[in-house]
C-alpha cells in the first residue's frame, strides 16, 4: 500500500533529490503510523519570492496526522511551517543549510 500519494502537482515537474528524500522519509513516517499523505506541492505552484521551493529544497503536503509529521520532521532537522500564516492547510518541509532558522508550528515550544 502506497502511504504517500503525489496529487495536485502541475506538470512537468521534476522532483529534486531533496524532494524524493523528503517525500521517501514522508513515506517511513506514514508506513509506521498508518497515516496517509499527499505530496501537493514542490517547484511547481507560485510560491513566496525567495522561496526555497524554486531552489528545489521543499515540499508540501495535505494528509493525516500533519502535526505529528512536522515535529517528527523537526527532530530530524528539517524546517518545517504548519498552522501559521500560510501555511494553514498544508506541511511545509524544508531542508535548510541554516541553522538560525527555526520551525514553526502550532503547539511548538
Amino acid at each position: 500500500e502506497s502511504f504517500v500519494k503525489i496529487e495536485g502537482l502541475r506538470l512537468p515537474v521534476e522532483l529534486s533529490n531533496v524532494a524524493v528524500r523528503i517525500a521517501g522519509e514522508a513515506g517511513v513516517w506514514a508506513a509506521q503510523t498508518g497515516n496517509h499523505l499527499r505530496l501537493v506541492s514542490a517547484n511547481d505552484h507560485v510560491h513566496a519570492r525567495q522561496s526555497s521551493h524554486y531552489a528545489d529544497r521543499a515540499v508540501d503536503f495535505q494528509g493525516e496526522g500533519l502535526s505529528e509529521l512536522a515535529a517528527w520532521f523537526a527532530r530530524r532537522g528539517y524546517w518545517v511551517l504548519w498552522q501559521v500564516p500560510g501555511h494553514q492547510n498544508h506541511l511545509h518541509v524544508e531542508e535548510c543549510p541554516c541553522p538560525y532558522r527555526y520551525s514553526r508550528f502550532a503547539n511548538s515550544e
